[in-house]
């Protein structure tokens, strides 16, 4: 500053200009407009977003199985291989374990698809085992933990893919073996019944409803 004035370098010398308020500066048309810019520019971000979400839901393999595996209209179940020789044999039925899941997990399934070959569903019984749960005051066994371990797989035939699979399913049912407790005490050829039951019911549903 010398004297009253400002110096303002410019390219060509020196401007001197008086001294008073800041001019005012104009702000340009692309500023003035840019909250509808933006809005414009959230609401294009959160449409995108929402769009690769849907597609990784899609990815991922949750979406429904009516529409899904709608070209599958038939299943093939073959036998089912037991390794744990604790649940080879139904004394109360007097039949082999493998035959009587094969036979329910086909009556299941069925109910959703015929004997065919579009899909194929095999089970593998892997570990059978029984586990004290809960004791009561005296020490005495109240609850006893029953569990299978398996593996399946689920192939769409007719596209040659693997549906789903698992190598480490672990069906659990827990039952009471005293009376008098929130549950009827069962024997374990009564609980392994259900087990086997609730493992039939829990694959028709992660693999032919719910997928």
């Amino acid at each position: 500053m010398v004297g009253n004035m400002h110096i303002k370098r410019i390219n060509r010398g020196t401007e001197r200009l008086p001294l008073g308020p800041e001019p005012l500066k104009l702000i340009p048309t692309k500023w003035r407009r840019a909250p509808l810019y933006r809005g414009f520019t959230v609401l294009t971000l959160l449409t995108l977003c929402s769009l690769a979400a849907l597609s990784l839901i899609v990815g991922c393999g949750y979406v429904s199985t009516s529409s899904y595996l709608e070209h599958i209209e038939s299943i093939r179940i073959p036998p089912v291989e037991i390794q744990d020789t604790d649940i080879l044999y139904d004394e109360t039925a007097q039949r082999p374990y493998d035959e009587i899941i094969q036979e329910k997990l086909t009556e299941r399934f069925n109910r959703k698809w015929q004997d065919g070959n579009d899909s194929q569903l095999t089970l593998k019984i892997l570990d059978y085992t029984l586990r004290e749960q809960e004791y009561g005051p005296n020490g005495q066994v109240e609850m006893v933990r029953m569990s299978l371990q398996v593996e399946y797989e689920f192939l769409d035939r007719v596209r040659d893919a693997i549906i789903a699979e698992s190598n480490n399913h672990v069906q659990i049912h827990d039952f009471y073996v005293v009376p008098n407790r929130a549950e009827p005490p069962e024997t374990e050829e009564q609980a392994r019944k259900r087990l086997i039951d609730e493992l039939i019911e829990d694959l028709y549903t992660q693999l032919a409803e719910q997928w």
